[in-house]
């Protein structure tokens, strides 16, 4: 019978069955964002969570309105903007304008404006400097000019002052009485025609101001004029225009490629020329190089600088001055050729005493010296072919002048065979 009451779980006594023991309900523990899976599988009910680590969840939580009371709060106040007036120092007639201005209010309620001071983009009022002369100065450093009196001089400067250089702008407010038609150009040249003889006069010579941008680069009207009508003839161009030129610079450069391909075939084929088979031929006959007389004028519609072999290249991206352009060709040339042909062309060039880049590096010398080096160095490979060909024909005769040595005595032995 007790076996029976165990089973069914009823006391041996006769008293009521034990109340079933209250699970408690145990936090279940969350793994954390950032937490990775391993060290998560490692804590326990022993090893709890830090605080530090649910303090991304907790934020989360709170809000943003916790973060903002923990936020360090500016000195001067709270930011306000406020509708106020302004006055432009640049302007002379009062206006007064009105714009939203970035404010601070403090704990006393007081606000004042960020920018304490007088307009903050007045610091951008920037006037160019305009030259004035007086009765003497004109007198005596002024050139007189045909078309140009006293009285449309000084008109065309008081305009320059007003209108801040702006030519276009002076251009179509000059109305100067009886005076004719005046383009931009012829504006220009009498203003800057006049600032540059001021500025050279009151210096008493250009040697203290050469460096001086009036005194280094006078303007020309011609060159404006020619520039202009250029970009007028650029703007005018339509889309298929565009696109033939394109296409026939295209093919220029593939040509050019092609013949540079040709000319480095040519010269390695003349390398070798001392080991080919007797009767092959060598290398081609050499192109003629006509002489290039290289000058300063800058010609509309040529490249600045030059290849290896002195042409005429267009300047690539990020392109620098003309003299260290051609000092790195001139360098990375010479490096190219490797042992006995190194010390040959260096060689050379000690020889006629122009190891050494020119220490004046105009467009003449460095176009000059590039196709010098390129000279040196097809005349080095000439002579290297030569030899080699002398030896190739030195050999031939040598094997010719053996053949006919051994001809004799194998005549003589057959007619003693045939008796």
């Amino acid at each position: 019978m007790g076996d029976v009451k165990d089973i069914l779980g009823v006391p041996r006594d006769g008293g009521l069955p034990a109340a079933p023991k209250s699970k408690k309900d145990t936090p279940k523990l969350v793994k954390p964002k950032g937490m990775s899976r391993e060290a998560f599988a490692l804590l326990s009910g022993s090893h709890p969570l830090m605080p530090s680590q649910l303090m991304g969840d907790i934020r989360k939580k709170e809000g943003v309105a916790g973060l903002k009371e923990k936020a360090k709060r500016d000195p001067r106040g709270v930011v306000t903007f406020q509708w106020r007036k302004f006055k432009n120092p640049a302007r002379t007639d009062g206006l007064e304008l009105e714009h939203w201005v970035k404010c601070f209010r403090d704990a006393q309620g007081r606000v004042s404006p960020a920018d304490k001071g007088e307009y903050s983009f007045a610091k951008h009022n920037k006037k160019p400097p305009i030259m004035r002369y007086n009765d003497e100065e004109y007198k005596n450093l002024i050139k007189r000019e045909p078309g140009w009196s006293r009285q449309e001089t000084d008109y065309l400067l008081e305009l320059c002052a007003r209108f801040e250089l702006r030519f276009p702008v002076i251009a179509d407010r000059y109305e100067f009485p009886g005076a004719p038609e005046r383009s931009i150009e012829d504006l220009k040249a009498r203003y800057y025609g006049v600032a540059r003889q001021l500025l050279v006069g009151r210096e008493g010579g250009p040697e203290s101001v050469a460096n001086s941008t009036l005194v280094r680069h006078p303007f020309n009207p011609q060159h404006e004029q020619k520039r202009k009508r250029g970009l007028e003839l650029l703007m005018q161009r339509s889309k298929e225009q565009d696109e033939a030129e394109n296409e026939i610079l295209q093919r220029a450069a593939q040509i050019e490629g092609k013949r540079k391909a040709e000319a480095a075939a040519r010269r390695a084929a003349a390398g070798p020329a001392a080991g080919a088979a007797p009767g092959s031929q060598g290398a081609t006959a050499a192109v003629v190089r006509e002489v290039t007389e290289f000058t300063n004028e800058e010609v509309v519609g040529v490249p600045p600088l030059f290849d290896e072999e002195a042409q005429p290249k267009a300047p690539e991206k990020g392109a620098t001055a003309r003299g260290a352009a051609a000092r790195e060709l001139v360098d990375a040339v010479a490096a190219k050729q490797q042992g006995k042909a190194a010390k040959a062309l260096e060689g050379a060039l000690q020889e006629i005493k122009m190891e050494a880049f020119p220490r004046c590096p105009t467009r003449a010398v460095c176009g000059a010296y590039i196709s010098l080096q390129h000279e040196v160095i097809e005349l080095l490979e000439l002579k290297r072919s030569v030899q080699a060909k002398q030896h190739l024909l030195a050999g031939m005769k040598r094997a010719k002048r053996d053949e006919d040595v051994d001809e004799t005595p194998r005549s003589e032995k057959r007619q003693r065979l045939g008796k």
